[in-house]
């Protein structure tokens, strides 16, 4: 018969051919049919006895082989989840880690530190419905920002079991809870001083609703990338916020006027008390001078009436005439001498003194 009919010995020794290509076992058991005389007949060759030595030799080897299968090594990024038949029964953390061989249990291994981020509301074209926010102003916005988050380490296992697409996931909840925050905040503070409270209360709801789904998931934070109108009133809206920062502007230089104006006046009383108090206490000091000199004089004047009148008298009389120009006449002279006092007392005076 040819060589080429698929029914002659040729085929039956092409399959032969490929069995023992593709199968590790064939060729070790044509091994042993050459070398050790294991499938000779048992009377016929002298090798034929320790066979079934060997064969236990080579079923410890392959006990062995099989049950070193189940060492794997988990990294310190990775925590290893082993399944049995398919169902969760420990996670494991770095480190040398043994499992049952296949096929009664098996290993995932997981990163733990990767540090995933998905953005929302790029601007895209599929992707304008995602990224325009009503604001609590009743506002629109074109919102953008990126979530970045990890696998807990304590949590593989629910980020492998517990959702079928974990990132999907996380973009749907952040979007809802983004809008729900944007949509009770007006645009303007989203815009400016509350990009920080707003990234802290979505991070904070973000993580709140992973753990309530039981995800695995752990927010690392969440970051509002830009926050503007809507292209086609963008125009008015920086109109619009020209006309408020000339308002504010304005405005602060009223608040600046009006603190200046109430410091001034402030420190204008303030001088007017103090002087007030000063003019207060020296009239009183004067007064109570005043009123000591008299009762010195009132007690001399009881010791000597006369001197003390004359004394008070001559005292009143110097104080009257001493800043007055004076003309002394002399009753029994018949002309009139003048004798200048006051030029005399000006050259009595020393230089400087008044």
């Amino acid at each position: 018969m040819s060589s080429k009919n698929p029914w002659d010995g040729g085929e039956e020794d092409i399959w032969e051919k490929k069995r023992g290509k593709d199968n590790f076992v064939d060729d070790l058991f044509e091994k042993l049919k050459k070398d050790s005389g294991f499938f000779k007949n048992r009377g016929g060759g002298g090798s034929g006895g320790n066979s079934p030595k060997f064969i236990f030799l080579l079923f410890g080897v392959f006990l062995g082989l099989y049950l070193l299968s189940g060492l794997y090594q988990v990294q310190h990024d990775q925590r290893g989840v082993v399944l049995r038949f398919g169902r969760w029964v420990r996670t494991v953390g770095p480190g040398l880690q043994y499992i049952l061989p296949y096929p009664f249990e098996e290993v995932v291994l997981q990163k733990v530190t990767k540090v995933n981020q998905i953005d929302i509301g790029s601007f895209f074209k599929n992707q304008q419905d995602e990224s325009l926010v009503l604001t609590g102003d009743s506002n629109l916005a074109n919102i953008s920002f990126s979530v970045l988050w990890k696998i807990k380490e304590d949590g593989v296992e629910d980020y492998l079991f517990n959702a079928k697409s974990p990132e999907i996931t996380v973009r749907a909840v952040a979007e809802s809870v983004m809008r729900e925050i944007v949509g009770q905040t007006p645009f303007t503070y989203v815009q400016t001083e509350g990009r920080g409270e707003i990234q802290r209360k979505a991070r904070e709801n973000l993580q709140s609703l992973m753990d309530e789904y039981k995800m695995g998931i752990e927010i690392v934070r969440v970051e509002l990338q830009r926050v503007e109108p809507p292209a086609s009133v963008i125009d008015s809206f920086r109109d619009v916020e020209r006309a408020q920062a000339e308002q504010q502007s304005e405005k602060n230089k009223a608040e600046a006027y009006d603190r200046d104006t109430r410091a001034r006046t402030r420190g204008l009383i303030a001088e007017k008390i103090n002087g007030g108090e000063s003019g207060k206490r020296s009239i009183i000091e004067t007064a109570r001078g005043a009123v000591a000199r008299f009762l010195s004089a009132y007690s001399q004047h009881k010791l000597a009436p006369d001197i003390v009148s004359k004394r008070l008298y001559l005292e009143t009389m110097r104080d009257i005439y001493k800043n007055v120009n004076k003309i002394i006449i002399d009753g029994d002279v018949k002309s009139l001498p003048y004798l200048p006092l006051t030029e005399l007392d000006k050259l009595r005076t020393p230089k400087g003194e008044v």
